[in-house]
C-alpha cells in the first residue's frame, strides 16, 4: 500500500491510482449474494422431517406397529402413520405397548410404516423455535 501512495503528491493523483474492476468480478459478486439470498429464502420454505420407520403387522385393516422402546416416548395417540403411501392415526397402545392404528385399506402381511414425529425449518436452527 505505502508503494502505490509514496508517487502520490496531491489528492488529484489518487484517481490515477484506483483499478479497475472487471465486469467478471461483478459477475462472481452477483452470484455469490444470488446464492446466499437463495439459500436465506430457502431456509424459510423447506421443511427437514424427523421420521421412524419400521415394520408393522396389518390384520383385518388394523395395524399394530414395532416400535423401539427410545422411540415410543415420541409417540402420542392421535398422530398420523403412514403405510403405503395410505394415512392413519395411532389410536390407543397395546399390552406390550406398541402403538395400533386403525382404517387401512390393505391386504393382511407385513408393511413398513413411516411417523413424522417432528417438522422444523433450517432456519430455526438459529434462532430456535
Amino acid at each position: 500500500m505505502k508503494k502505490q501512495i509514496s508517487g502520490i503528491s496531491n489528492p488529484d493523483e489518487l484517481n490515477k491510482r484506483l483499478q479497475y474492476t472487471s465486469p467478471v468480478t461483478w459477475i462472481i459478486l452477483g452470484l455469490v449474494a444470488s446464492l446466499l439470498v437463495g439459500l436465506f429464502v430457502w431456509s424459510f420454505v423447506y421443511k427437514i422431517k424427523v421420521k421412524i420407520t419400521g415394520s408393522a403387522s396389518i390384520s383385518s385393516h388394523v395395524a399394530t406397529l414395532v416400535v423401539q422402546d427410545g422411540d415410543l416416548k415420541k409417540l402420542a395417540v392421535g398422530q398420523t402413520v403412514y403405510i403405503s403411501n395410505l394415512e392413519g392415526k395411532i389410536l390407543h397402545f397395546d399390552d406390550n405397548n406398541q402403538p395400533v392404528v386403525s382404517d387401512f385399506d390393505l391386504s393382511d402381511g407385513n408393511y413398513t410404516y413411516t411417523i413424522i414425529v417432528k417438522e422444523m425449518k433450517p432456519i430455526e436452527f438459529l434462532f430456535g423455535r
